[in-house]
């Protein structure tokens, strides 16, 4: 085998290794690549106030107790509430 063919061969190796389908990952790597996600409350600055705000979409506070809680009136809880882009049962809205 010559040199050119020697390096041909090389420079495909290394071509499927970082370009092919599929890349060689350590069972550590792909562990970590394999995890789950969590919710988007998890590691924010704002974790409480966003994990109110998913109880009270989810109906298990009302409004006057997350009113309460976050400090705010009517229609800031409204605002964040589409901020967050959760949504109210129906019947809660009231």
């Amino acid at each position: 085998m010559n040199t050119r063919k020697r390096k041909r061969r090389i420079y495909t190796l290394f071509h499927h290794r970082f370009h092919g389908e599929q890349l060689w990952r350590s069972a550590e790597e792909q562990a970590w690549l394999d995890v789950a996600p969590v919710g988007r409350e998890f590691g924010s600055w704002d974790y409480e106030r966003l994990q109110i705000l998913d109880l009270y979409a989810s109906g298990q506070l009302n409004r006057d107790e997350v009113m309460g809680k976050l400090g705010v009136d009517l229609k800031a809880l409204q605002h964040q509430m589409w901020a967050a882009g959760l949504v109210v049962k129906k019947d809660e809205a009231t």
